[in-house]
């Protein structure tokens, strides 16, 4: 790739399979079909011990052995179908009609939901079984992996069915929730925008259509946002239907569960994210108490694009200084890779060194393809444990972001690489860590290397989004959702309501510093119709403000920082976040202060800004 190219490259998965019909996934794919089979008729011993759940034993010798090759088998299974299904995932990422890997898509989930049906008996015995027979299993290795998610599970107890309605609940997830969010990625990935740009009319994807945000162009900016707005527009009746379906089957499913004790729309998100309520509300408080601080950022945004007031069109403007001559100064993806892997480094050689690793491997995707995809990710092969990032990379600044943003991600995974897999299972809330970690040290190493102020404002432009992004959008998201589960324990709700619904909580984290708001946000946004879980936000404020504290001891460790740093990542599989953040960071999570003291560095990054402005 030469300096002068501003796509990114594409990724080789060719290692792990070549194609859907290559020899490699066949045997693959065969072979997990053999194991679910034989995972369910294992499952048919624990079926019948789960009547005598409560008087199991550590001397229940022959039950014991079974449930360990029961759990040495179905992880083995669970290789192969993660592994499998990252496949197909990376193949629908850059093409959404690849009716094939849609086909495969559909077959995994079936296998995969057999797994899950089959393994119900066994987990509810792990649950519900006295501390005796429970301890002789975890003494076994086959076990030990699974230590913190057995203990996760067991105080979920309260909420428990009978092992038949927790098998049909998993059964019929297949043609419930997830029919739903597939719908809505079937939608996405084939949805047209007409873009209006000089006088034409441009037919374009999703992804495209959207990047015309980053655009320092305002007119384009508005353009694209009118087209999204539009396509969306004509399938607000089908995204209405799948918010009210996903949203009252979780509810139906809460309230089958609150036979002993009441479930609240919020437990289990927050059971999933491993935080507590008490968490959750100290630092919603404080973020709502300090809704000055993203605003503030806006009406600076406002100033340098010389406007009155942002449209929601204008919260991905490049900072204008950026335009030259009609021209938009970009960044090649080689200087861009430079920059982060220099960034890393400065941190300690090591994370320098698996940047470049990313880049030999061809481990990151970032063409530009009508018909990829909207958004950026980092995933996983299960087998080799080896990371891949996901993007479009047309040379913004935003772009550079974005991929060091996800190869924090990346990072975080392949230094837990030699743990057994079930210890590698991290939450949204702390899965952000290393992320918004890796932005602010590009970030910080972009200002140190800045030559002039003009630069340096350059980059602070980021921190002004970053506040918009996690201190406003983001609450906003969180309030319209609780907002709608209230109301939709009640009834289904319009597609009228819904925008209405969507543009109070901007209302209430933007105030009046925006012209309009974005009322078919509901519609738009991927997160509101994931299958897999609700109150995909709030993790990433949470994320964005505890990384800020992870950030502030770098400097008070000194040399030890790297070390316990990736020791905090390595536990954030097995470690809630409140034990966590007392271990590394020798806070309570659950007071105001730790969260104001992120909030205050935030502050700050704006005051950097002012200063040079």
């Amino acid at each position: 790739m030469t300096k002068a190219n501003f796509e990114g490259p594409h990724w080789d998965n060719g290692v792990e399979y070549k194609d859907l019909t290559a020899a490699e996934f066949v045997v693959d794919l065969e072979k997990l079909r053999r194991n679910v089979e034989r995972l369910k008729e294992q499952s048919t011993l624990f079926d019948e011990e789960l009547a005598r759940v409560t008087h199991l034993s550590g001397s229940d010798l022959e039950l014991i052995e079974a449930a360990v090759r029961m759990r040495r088998l179905a992880d083995e299974t669970f290789v192969l179908g993660a592994n499998l299904g990252t496949y197909v995932s990376c193949l629908l990422s850059l093409n959404g009609g690849h009716t094939q890997a849609r086909n495969m898509q559909a077959i995994l989930r079936q296998l995969m939901t057999r797994l899950e049906e089959s393994l119900t008996s066994i987990e509810l015995i792990m649950t519900q079984a006295p501390d005796g027979f429970v301890s002789s299993c975890l003494s076994r290795a086959e076990f030990q992996p699974h230590l913190f998610s057995i203990q996760k599970q067991r105080e979920w107890r309260p909420y428990l069915l009978s092992l038949e309605e927790e098998k049909v609940l998993t059964r019929f997830s297949v043609n419930g929730p997830d029919a739903w969010g597939t719908l809505y990625d079937n939608i996405a990935s084939s949805l047209r925008c007409e873009v209006k740009l000089d006088g034409q009319d441009i037919s374009m994807g999703l992804a495209r259509a959207a990047g015309c945000a980053q655009s320092a162009h305002p007119l384009e900016r508005l353009a694209g946002y009118r087209a999204v707005e539009g396509a969306w527009s004509t399938q607000k009746e089908a995204c209405a239907s799948i918010l009210n379906a996903l949203a009252g089957w979780r509810l139906d499913e809460y309230k089958t569960r609150s036979k002993n004790n009441a479930l609240h729309f919020l437990d289990r998100p927050l059971h999933e994210s491993r935080i507590r309520r008490s968490t959750l509300d100290a630092m919603m408080h404080v973020v709502e108490k300090n809704l000055e601080v993203g605003r503030s950022a806006l009406r600076l945004k406002a100033r340098e694009l010389n406007c009155e007031k942002l449209g929601p069109w204008d919260l991905f403007a490049p900072v204008p200084e950026q335009e030259t001559a009609g021209e938009t100064k970009k960044i090649s993806f080689d200087d861009a890779v430079e920059l982060i892997r220099d960034a890393f480094a400065d941190v300690d050689p090591e994370m320098g060194q698996f940047v470049e690793l990313m880049v030999k491997n061809r481990w990151i995707e970032g063409t530009v393809g009508d018909s990829k995809r909207p958004g950026a990710y980092c995933t996983r092969f299960a087998k080799s444990r080896t990371p891949r990032v996901y993007m479009t990379y047309k040379g913004t600044m935003e772009d550079v972001g974005t991929l060091a943003h996800e190869l924090g991600h990346a990072f975080h995974n392949w230094v837990m690489r030699d743990l057994p897999l079930p210890e590698t299972w991290y939450p949204m809330t702390l899965a952000e860590t290393a992320s918004i970690f890796a932005e602010t040290v590009v970030s910080d190493v972009m200002l140190k290397r800045a030559p002039d102020p003009v630069s340096r404002r350059k980059i602070l432009w980021g921190d002004l989004g970053s506040a918009e992004s996690f201190l406003l959008n983001i609450p906003a998201r969180f309030w319209f959702e609780s907002d709608f589960y209230d109301k939709r324990q009640e009834r289904t709700l319009s597609p009228d309501e819904f925008s209405e619904l969507m543009s109070q909580a901007w209302k209430r984290a933007y105030g009046n510093e925006l012209s309009e708001m974005n009322s078919m946000f509901w519609c738009s946004k991927l997160h509101f119709h994931i299958s897999g879980t609700s109150f995909y936000n709030y993790p990433y404020t949470f994320g964005y403000l505890f990384s800020l504290g992870v950030y502030a001891q770098r400097e008070r460790q000194g040399k030890d920082f790297y070390t316990n740093y990736v020791q905090l990542l390595r536990d954030t599989g097995r470690m809630g976040a409140e034990e966590l953040a007392r271990k590394y960071l020798n806070v309570d999570l659950g007071q105001e202060e730790f969260w104001q003291a992120s909030v205050n560095m935030v502050k700050r990054q704006i005051e950097n800004y002012v200063a040079l402005v």
